[in-house]
């Protein structure tokens, strides 16, 4: 990739066990990407939360499924972009339900939107749907060497 963007391209089928082996590659992307701690958290919180709900919304629990996750990071942002090869949900029926109603299930998307400094649903080239999650990076090193200064 140009301009200082690196990359990793995960493609892994839609069974809930692979998500743990993703939040592992997640943790190692946002090490190399320079990220803070609580931004990992941030990511893999988002990533988990979309890629359960492309498994249990997109691929009715179907565990055979393809999900592919493309991880991009530079100097100043870290992206995740989460394609599945289901039929495209246009983003005005994405909604989280009200939090006011306590229940289990369904605060996927209020997750996302609030780890997450960008959440955007685009149609794929296949048909499906893709999530992309985007964090602006900030470095621990850089705060503390800002602060001292």
């Amino acid at each position: 990739m140009a301009d200082g963007w690196q990359g990793i391209r995960i493609s892994l089928t839609s069974d809930a066990r692979y998500l743990e082996a993703l939040r592992t590659v997640i943790r190692e992307a946002t090490g190399l990407a320079g990220l803070t701690e609580d931004d990992l958290s941030d990511v893999q919180l988002a990533v988990t939360e979309g890629c359960a709900n492309v498994i249990r919304h997109c691929y009715q629990g179907c565990p055979d499924e393809r999900i592919d996750v493309i991880l991009t990071f530079g100097e100043s942002l870290f992206e995740v972009r989460i394609e599945d090869y289901g039929k495209f949900v246009d983003p005005k029926h994405i909604k989280g339900r009200d939090l006011d109603d306590l229940k289990p299930g369904g605060l996927g998307v209020h997750l996302m939107r609030r780890a997450m400094d960008e959440v955007i649903y685009e149609k794929n080239g296949w048909g499906g749907t893709t999530l992309i999650l985007r964090k602006r990076v900030t470095r621990e090193q850089e705060e503390r060497e800002d602060s001292n200064a």
